[in-house]
């Protein structure tokens, strides 16, 4: 979009036959602060073209508050035809402000100052998340008349992952890895293969607790239900359950009963 600038044009009429010469002012209108700060809370790079330049607005890094672009006053010309150009000066603020009229939704503003205060990180904040709370809404609906994909745009998928907020329609295909134990897909980056237990990566399942808890569950599980692993205690469970029976085959005969108990 080419910036509309209001270029005052002197004229001055000089009788020199039929030919009148027009003398243009190109200074620049508005701030003319010879640099402005651009402030992105995004998590995109964007870029933007114009005649004067191509600007790139960084994303936001992970762990960082915000990303930072410094924009100066540039000069452009218009063709007047004829071979004949009319130079002129645009201002940081100007550039800014074209700039960012369709970005603020995204968490992208110009700074009052050479970097931006908490006040206005938190203002941009709330606007973007306001911003994809509707993308997210419109999308609901959307999907609601007729679940079809292709009316779901990328942004709004992009609103609902900044967001955190899951929904079918945002579903982000994610490349799958074979377990080398199973052979079954599984994320990239697990601990655990989901299928056959088996420990994909030694350091973050120690660090969960996740490889000594399986390592001991089978013979966690056998102490639970009574028995061992031990020899001699299979032996000491076999006798008693062998003397139980006897007594109650004694007991059985004494008084005169049929009895089915089993011989050991």
């Amino acid at each position: 979009m080419i910036i509309r600038k209001e270029i005052t044009l002197n004229m001055a009429m000089m009788d020199r036959g039929n030919r009148r010469d027009v003398l243009p002012e190109a200074r620049a209108q508005g701030d003319a602060a010879a640099t402005v700060s651009v402030a992105s809370i995004s998590d995109q790079d964007w870029y933007v073209s114009r005649t004067h330049g191509v600007y790139h607005i960084p994303s936001c890094p992970k762990g960082e508050a915000f990303a930072l672009l410094l924009i100066t006053s540039r000069g452009d010309a218009l063709d007047l035809g004829d071979n004949r150009r009319f130079p002129f000066i645009i201002s940081a603020r100007e550039i800014a402000d074209d700039l960012l009229q369709d970005l603020q939704d995204h968490g992208v503003f110009v700074c009052e100052g050479a970097r931006p205060t908490a006040e206005e990180l938190a203002s941009a904040a709330v606007r973007r998340d306001a911003f994809y709370q509707r993308l997210v809404t419109d999308g609901d609906t959307m999907w609601a008349r007729g679940h079809s994909f292709r009316e779901i745009s990328d942004l709004h998928r992009r609103a609902a992952i900044a967001l955190g907020i899951e929904r079918e329609w945002a579903y982000v295909p994610i490349r799958m890895v074979e377990c080398p134990a199973c052979g079954e897909k599984v994320k990239p980056g697990v601990a655990v293969c989901k299928h056959c237990g088996a420990i994909l990566d030694e350091e973050k399942a120690s660090k969960h607790g996740l490889g000594a808890s399986r390592a001991d569950g089978g013979r966690s599980g056998a102490g639970i239900r009574g028995h061992s692993d031990s020899p001699a205690a299979a032996h000491d469970g076999d006798k008693t359950l062998t003397d139980t029976r006897g007594e109650e085959r004694e007991t059985a005969q004494k008084e005169g009963w049929t009895t089915s108990v089993p011989t050991v």
